[in-house]
């Protein structure tokens, strides 16, 4: 074999050592069975129903005049409670050039109408609307062209009352703040989880279901878990949209209810357990966003915790005994303060000093170093960590109103709280001589 003859060889061999080892090392990504399930191109939209004829008709009147094309898009409403009968004959004047799928469930529990919904929708795509809420008419045309395989996308959102008259809304606000940026997950927390505004690959969408024993935050932990299992791509339709969700907000929804223990403590604990149970499989990114809708929820009790303080130790056990790898005492504790510290490097008196006050008494901690906090956890017993709640010295902004306490780095001053002063900043610091 000639010289030439013999390098060819060697060559060869080498190419193909080189694709064996490109075939064993890159086979081709073996999809799940559910990827393969067959879609049609367009819109399911999921409705679940079990209120008001006439909240229906609004409802489904503004999807009649969607401008997507009506071969694109499929109904599907499911009719859950005693009414259910006769809601579904109030829809039959809608929907007749569109696919509609008609659902009876007799218990009154949206978790089971949607989740039933979702098992139903055969589109590319999912998105949801609640009865008493309305599509703007170009809502679905617009999110379809932003559409892809892997990418969720969201609308915006305002509120508007029984009467019609538009609300101030906190989410076209965080919309608006939104629109056209980059973000994480943990900066979109407050719109990732709405059940609203939003159109979800159906390859994602059904493999996640509602948790039925939820009372409320159902939609917190659905999405939560959608977004932190699968992690699609998010984008936001530009600010100044014509795509908008409306909302209606009733003085009886679920989002509106009075402070109570059983929505106020034992729901909001409830959502917290089951956003608890993700973060056993999450990422960084996706751990730091289950924990501000923990932190969200937490901040939904402190409303009833400040009002009750004759409960306030109960509603601490209560804590304990879930066991939760994450949560915020300062968070639930943060407007029930009525004293307030500031602390040096020297923490050996802390314990003491929190023990003078009654046992349901909550103390907002000003650090001096940001560090402290987490020796503070350290330096004194899991009870009275439970109390406290914290805040940054340079967070105090008018200090000439405010009393003063004198502070020196090897010691510990405390002062009652004026509720007179917002967030509580009634403390003054002074350098000790």
């Amino acid at each position: 074999m000639s010289h030439y003859d013999e390098l060819l060889a060697e060559i060869v061999a080498e190419k193909k050592a080189w694709n064996r080892f490109v075939e064993q090392t890159f086979e081709p990504v073996k999809l799940p069975p559910w990827f393969d399930d067959p879609v049609e191109r367009g819109i399911s939209v999921i409705v679940a129903s079990h209120d008001s004829e006439e909240l229906l008709a609004t409802c489904l009147a503004s999807l009649e005049a969607q401008t997507l094309d009506a071969s694109l898009i499929e109904w599907v409403l499911v009719f859950n409670g005693d009414k259910n009968e006769t809601l579904l004959e109030a829809s039959r004047q809608f929907g007749r050039d569109v696919t509609v799928h008609r659902l009876l469930e007799d218990e009154a529990n949206v978790s089971i109408a949607r989740n039933r919904g979702l098992e139903t929708v055969t589109r590319q795509y999912v998105t949801f609307l609640d009865e008493d809420d309305t599509f703007s008419p170009t809502y679905l045309e617009r999110l379809l062209n932003e559409a892809l395989p892997d990418r969720v996308v969201i609308a915006d959102i305002q509120d508007f009352d029984p009467e019609g008259n538009v609300l101030v809304s906190p989410l076209h606000r965080e919309f608006e703040r939104l629109a056209g940026g980059d973000w994480s997950y943990e900066q979109m927390a407050q719109l990732l989880t709405l059940n609203a505004c939003k159109l979800i690959p159906a390859v994602y969408a059904k493999q996640v279901r509602y948790e039925p024993s939820l009372r409320s935050g159902e939609d917190v932990v659905y999405f939560s878990t959608l977004f932190s299992t699968y992690q699609p791509a998010v984008t936001l339709l530009p600010s100044g949209t014509d795509a908008v969700y409306f909302r209606q907000v009733r003085d009886n929804s679920v989002s509106r209810q009075g402070l109570s223990r059983e929505f106020s403590i034992r729901q909001r604990l409830a959502v917290i357990k089951s956003l608890s149970d993700l973060l056993m499989n999450a990422n960084d990114a996706s751990r730091r966003f289950i924990e501000r809708k923990i932190d969200a929820q937490t901040s939904m009790m402190s409303l009833y915790f400040k009002d009750h303080p004759e409960e306030r130790g109960a509603i601490h056990q209560l804590v304990v005994e879930s066991d939760l790898p994450y949560f915020s005492y300062s968070i639930l504790n943060q407007h029930a303060a009525t004293v307030g510290l500031v602390l040096g490097e020297k923490l050996e008196n802390v314990e003491r000093l929190v023990s003078e006050y009654p046992k349901d008494t909550i103390l907002r901690v000003y650090l001096l170093s940001p560090f402290t906090r987490g020796k503070l956890a350290e330096a004194v017993s899991p009870e009275v960590f439970r109390r406290l709640t914290f805040a940054n010295m340079a967070s105090v902004s008018n200090w000439s109103l405010l009393p003063e306490v004198c502070y020196s780095l090897g010691d510990v001053r405390a002062a009652s709280l004026s509720t007179e002063y917002v967030l509580s900043t009634t403390v003054r610091a002074v350098a000790s001589s």
